[in-house]
């Protein structure tokens, strides 16, 4: 333990005694350590840590799986079937999100709320904080459970909420609890949770439908039981359902893919499962968590792996320069009897000391970054609320720090412990520098190919994300303003009332001196929000290939098409004498007639969707416009119809579009505000939402990673282009003696410059030849964050390899450059 002691307390003298190298050293380390810390973070909430439920690797999501692999919920019967599964599952629940408007608490505002069976909470084994859950007694009672968020910012904390009353939608709820602060299932937007029963009492046709699909249901694994065994049973339930199923009429129904599908909705059916379901699937609730994000997080990982292995071979390079310095004080300690292990362990102290010191400054760059990547993409991730500094991610950086210290310390601790005695003494002894010249050329090389695979992955999604966005959706998304406005059922329960009160917004808001244009819409292009139909094509194509077809459907004012700037091809738009009674009409895209209508023109054709109570009335196309990308910018155009919403028997839900007539769409809240107040004082608004915010938030884990991405190769680049011009810096020094040689022997300027710049050229094409053989094999992994570009873009490899090399030859130009400064005679008396 002396020893240890006596070897630290040198070391913090030698690192004192030098400044400059210190703080250079230990800024080089902690931006490695740092990214690492900051990215290690992230992983571990997403991807290591399991659920906040207690025994959370046991439970499951289950979903219904149908046509095309669509996912949807599960209908009310096949929650009992799959409850008498009891050898698998020791309980199942299940969840339907809603949203109500809750008043006589401030202002009334729009809350989303999830409807769960009593048992739900009893499967996840969470408590309330305050209060108790639903018991199986109670569940037809119009009670509430409160988020801990909604409990503080409209409640004020109050103890004494328990017994109180909130009015949702109209009806009066008897708070009895109120859940802990992390509870957020099945999303994090849920706010308020009520009975099932409560909501089937208010809706009795679900309840023995099995093609009404409108629940999310999730189950605890029975002790002992494996997926395998489960995964099995539930296919064998499918199948046996499938049996008995009596067939089905090939009506279409509208069908909600929003995760959850209205009771007015589903997939078509006949008394029996929905010709849409093939099966179930079940999935582990901790990876529905996760999603799609764990490899974007892997290979962020890896890249902030490559930037610390670029950090600690720039580290090493300084110990390497700083060992010329010290081999005399090395010799005398080997003449003084200190043996080579001595000196080695000497030396790992200091380059550990430093890599510490380096793990601190890069914890505290870690947490600001982070705080700054949150507060910038707060949505990017799942899970963002638990990501942070905890003791394993600290644990982490103490290991990388100490890991770092003896990666980049030991090559050259062994190197500078090497030399014989009498070698390191004498003054100009070549081979005292020529293999430190050498092991710092081959860390050099292994700068720039490790920089190289960074720059081509970054270069990749930087080409691919402005491929993304230079995507032509098919409308104007600029100076679009957009409000989802839910009306109150209460206040509202027949259609007439609805469409008086929308059509009273749309007129005030069609008034206002800033509005272009306003329509209104069921669907918002890019919101994730989608109606599907699913209708038998072959009624209107008898040689359609598959007995299915899905329409995306939305139901639109006249004025829509305007208002996005969407021309029509052929044919009309609505107008407003297209109301309910007259003959029902709609516009399709280009996807839709090529599919049913192939080389035909669609104008004046009829194709009928039905309805859960048998075939409806038939639909005259009257317009026709090109494919949108309705659903998001990097998903293919998909057969769309739209319906004038007037036509419609019901209009409970609708987004109002305006378009901006001064280019500034945001200043337009307070005309939507105002509108939706003076048509009724206690209707609530929902989302308020630019066009363009839309597509930040479709963009935003795209932005995040490639943003991520390129910090850390510009950062490799950085660190890459230091250690290049400290080598040269080095070798310029070390052969002082040999370039005034040279040039009193008649050698110009250019041609110290030229020598310098061919070494480090050599080196540097040594590391970008290598660096584009491992950016081939390892940029496939990429292929799933990449839109319109190949893995192995020949333009992105080309550009990033000369951008590499002219900042390489600009790093080895401005020491080399300096050597031509020096007088000869100088030169020829160094040392």
């Amino acid at each position: 333990m002396d020893t240890v002691l006596q070897d630290l307390r040198y070391a913090v003298r030698t690192l004192a005694k030098s400044p400059g190298f210190t703080l250079v050293a230990v800024l080089t380390l902690a931006l490695g350590i740092g990214a690492n810390t900051a990215i290690f973070s992230a992983v571990n909430a997403v991807l290591l840590k399991p659920l906040p439920y207690p025994g959370s690797d046991r439970l499951v999501q289950i979903m219904s799986t149908g046509f095309r692999g669509v996912r949807f919920g599960v209908s009310f019967p096949d929650l009992h079937d799959l409850r008498a599964l009891s050898q698998d599952f020791t309980g199942v629940a299940a969840v339907r999100t809603q949203r109500h408007n809750l008043t006589g608490a401030g202002d009334p505002r729009e809350v989303q709320a999830g409807a769960v069976t009593a048992d739900l909470f009893d499967v996840l084994h969470v408590h309330p904080e305050l209060g108790h859950g639903f018991a199986a007694a109670e569940e037809r009672n119009p009670l509430a459970l409160l988020s801990h968020g909604l409990w503080v910012t409209n409640f004020g904390r109050d103890p004494g909420i328990l017994g109180k009353s909130i009015s949702l939608d109209g009806r009066s709820f008897t708070v009895v609890g109120v859940m802990p602060t992390w509870f957020q299932f099945p999303n994090e937007d849920v706010q308020v949770w009520t009975p099932m029963g409560e909501f089937l009492s208010q809706n009795p046709q679900v309840e023995t439908d099995r093609g009404v699909h409108f629940l999310n249901a999730v189950a605890r694994l029975a002790p002992g039981v494996s997926m395998e065994r489960v995964v099995g049973d539930v296919k064998l339930l499918a199948a046996r359902l499938s049996a008995s199923d009596s067939g089905s009429s090939g009506a279409g129904r509208q069908l909600s893919v929003t995760g959850q599908a209205s009771p007015g909705g589903g997939a078509p059916s006949a008394g029996g499962r929905s010709i849409l379901d093939t099966g179930f699937d079940v999935t582990l609730l901790r990876d529905v968590a996760i999603g799609d994000v764990r490899r974007p997080l892997l290979i962020l990982l890896g890249a902030v792996g490559l930037v610390l292995l670029i950090a600690c071979a720039n580290g090493a390079n300084l110990l390497l320069a700083r060992a010329t310095a010290r081999r005399r004080e090395m010799a005398v300690r080997r003449a003084l009897g200190a043996g080579r292990g001595r000196l080695v362990r000497q030396l790992l102290t200091e380059s550990t000391l430093l890599a510490l010191a380096a793990g601190v400054v890069g914890v505290v760059l870690a947490t600001g970054g982070l705080d700054a990547l949150l507060a910038v993409w707060p949505h990017a991730l799942p899970r963002t609320t638990e990501i942070g500094l905890d003791g394993r991610v600290l644990g982490f950086s103490l290991g990388l720090a100490v890991m770092t210290g003896v990666a980049f310390g030991l090559l050259p601790a062994w190197r500078a412990s090497a030399p014989g005695i009498e070698q390191s003494l004498r003054e100009d002894a070549p081979g005292a520098t020529g293999g430190r010249r050498r092991l710092q050329s081959t860390l050099v090389v292994s700068e720039v190919t490790l920089a190289l695979v960074l720059l081509v992955g970054a270069g990749l999604l930087v080409r691919s994300f402005i491929r993304l966005n230079n995507v032509n959706p098919g409308f104007d998304t600029r100076d679009v303003l957009a409000a989802r406005i839910r009306l109150t059922p209460a206040r509202y329960p027949a259609g007439a009332q609805q469409t008086r009160f929308f059509e009273n917004m749309l007129a005030t808001l069609q008034a206002h001196p800033g509005v272009q244009s306003a329509s209104l819409a069921s669907t918002l292009p890019l919101s994730g929000n989608m109606f599907m139909i699913a209708f038998d094509p072959r009624t209107v194509r008898p040689d359609y290939p598959e007995p299915v077809m899905i329409l995306r459907s939305s139901d639109i004012s006249p004025d829509y098409f305007t208002t996005f700037r969407i021309p029509i091809r052929r044919g009309r738009s609505f107008t407003a004498q297209d109301r309910t009674g007259a003959p029902r009409v709609a516009v399709i895209n280009r996807a839709t007639a090529d599919q049913l209508w192939p080389g035909q023109d669609p104008i004046g054709r009829q194709l009928t969707i039905g309805g859960p109570r048998g075939p409806g009335a038939p639909i005259t196309i009257v317009g026709l416009i090109d494919n949108l990308r309705s659903a998001s910018l990097d998903a293919r155009p998909q057969p769309e119809i739209y319906s004038p919403a007037s036509q419609q028997s019901e209009t409970r839900e609708i987004w109002v579009a305006l378009r901006s007539g001064n280019g500034r769409p945001l200043q337009l809240v307070g005309a939507i505000r105002d509108a939706v107040h003076q048509a009724d004082p206690e209707q609530s608004i929902g989302d308020i939402v630019s066009l363009e915010q839309l597509i930040g938030r479709q963009t935003a884990a795209r932005r995040f990673n490639t943003t991520l991405l390129t910090i850390f190769a510009l950062l490799a680049v950085g660190l890459a282009l230091v250690g290049i011009y400290g080598v040269t810096a080095y070798a310029v020094t070390q052969r002082t003696r040999e370039l005034g040689i040279r040039m009193a022997l008649g050698a110009r300027g250019a041609d110290v410059v030229g020598l310098l710049m061919a070494e480090s050229l050599r080196r540097v094409a040594a590391g970008v030849g290598l660096g584009l053989l491992v950016a081939l094999g390892v940029t496939r992994a990429l292929s799933a964050l990449l839109f319109e570009v190949a893995p192995r873009d020949a333009t992105t490899f080309v550009a990033t390899a000369l951008l590499l090399v002219a900042v390489a030859l600009l790093a080895t130009w401005v020491p080399a450059r300096r050597a031509t400064k020096v007088d000869p005679m100088v030169a020829l008396r160094y040392e």
